[in-house]
């Protein structure tokens, strides 16, 4: 039997990733490829395929089928969650039909609570972790554009051994997507998440670009409140994080062009629904929760809060 993937959503990071495995699995007599997506980015895909122009090359992919119900494609072995953390419990909902009793649901977006939020709405079901680092953006509905100096997909699993991870990897490997399984995805996922969370909340705060949350000696100096704060958080709650995550973070901000944004700087300035929660939020809540200070995290989430 085939294997069925379906990629859910078709923003910067499900479409660049969708659109790698469509394009190659391509009426493949062993991978099939689906994309639940809606409004007008299916439209698109439906009747031109989804367009990605990336570093490696442009190109058009067409998936198996592309829908905005999950009951048309059946049951799947692999789901791939990409939309925005705040979709999560309509993603679920939507998806439902999709699951059985062997299907693994893998997260690719922001946060660390991702895969416990599904895990709780799905009990008994495989839920895996994964973090991305890729600059991937919406160009218009269908149409994606990736600017990433080396993008990789990393995932695994906190519960063990299990074969699947292994086919997963060999089927990415196989469409030339930069995925790899690691052992220590815990770590991975938390030293991704001190630099979105950090990055995400001063740049939104600030409304600077990188180079401008950087070259600002006020700026920076409560940035690096905020790598504290984080780094106080994390190791209440018994994360290990890599040594001198701090000045890694630093490190890829400054190797990143300086009038770069974040993708929640963005939504703000467009007016639309946030990450605040997951990103800045959880921070709070969770310092709150430990009994570890953060009033620099406190400070902008009560301001952000405000826009």
């Amino acid at each position: 039997m085939k294997t069925k993937i379906a990629i859910v959503g078709t923003g910067g990071v499900g479409g660049f990733l969708g659109g790698l495995l469509a394009r190659r699995y391509r009426d493949d007599p062993e991978v099939d490829i689906y994309f639940i997506s809606r409004g007008q980015a299916l439209e698109n895909i439906r009747s031109r395929g989804l367009i990605v122009e990336s570093q490696q090359g442009n190109f058009t992919a067409r998936p198996k089928a592309a829908t905005d119900s999950a009951a048309e494609i059946g049951e799947m072995d692999y789901i791939l969650l990409c939309t925005k953390a705040y979709d999560i419990e309509g993603a679920v909902g939507q998806i439902r039909p999709a699951i059985g009793p062997r299907t693994v649901i893998l997260p690719f977006l922001n946060g660390v609570d991702s895969a416990e939020k599904i895990k709780r709405m799905l009990p008994g079901h495989a839920v895996w972790d994964g973090c991305v680092y890729v600059v991937a953006f919406i160009v218009e509905p269908g149409r994606i554009a990736e600017h990433t100096n080396g993008y990789r997909y990393l995932f695994g699993s906190a519960q063990g051994p299990d074969e699947r991870l292994e086919e997963l990897e060999r089927i990415f490997t196989d469409a030339e997507v930069r995925a790899r399984l690691v052992p220590d995805i815990t770590r991975r996922v938390w030293d991704k998440f001190a630099f979105i969370s950090t990055v995400a909340t001063a740049t939104s705060y600030t409304d600077e670009p990188y180079g401008g949350v950087l070259g600002n000696p006020d700026y920076r100096a409560q940035f690096t409140a905020l790598l504290d704060e984080f780094q106080a958080v994390a190791k209440a709650k018994g994360i290990v994080l890599s040594d001198g995550i701090a000045a890694q973070v630093v490190d890829q901000m400054e190797r990143i062009p300086a009038d770069t944004t974040t993708s929640m700087q963005r939504d703000f300035r467009a007016h639309r629904s946030t990450e605040l929660e997951s990103l800045t939020g959880y921070i709070v809540r969770e310092g709150k929760r430990l009994g570890v200070p953060t009033p620099t995290y406190d400070r902008m989430y009560a301001g952000l809060l405000q826009r």
